[in-house]
């Protein structure tokens, strides 16, 4: 359950949410989401940070134009189910059964 509470909280940042959905749509490096998004580098970068940690996006260094070394990162395939089944289970109470 611990898990769970730890990604709803990263995800209840509407900044987070947004940088999921551009990711989404293609990785990107920290310095253009801070552009596309209209905020600071130091910003992008300290949710960035966030998401990797709770395993939502992963990144990896690439050459890009000019030569230049970038860190992009990208979504991770993944999914939150929450339902009455799914909290029994994990509280541990019950059999699961709906």
């Amino acid at each position: 359950m611990e898990e769970l509470a730890r990604v709803l909280r990263v995800l209840s940042v509407e900044l987070r949410l947004r940088i999921l959905a551009l990711l989404s749509e293609r990785p990107r490096y920290a310095y253009e989401l801070a552009r596309e998004l209209g905020v600071s580098y130091p910003l992008v970068h300290l949710h960035l940070r966030a998401l990797e940690r709770a395993g939502l996006v992963v990144s990896e260094y690439k050459v890009a134009e000019g030569g230049k070394l970038r860190r992009y990162y990208r979504v991770r395939d993944f999914r939150i189910e929450i339902s009455p089944k799914v909290l029994r289970r994990m509280g541990g109470g019950g059999s699961g059964e709906e």
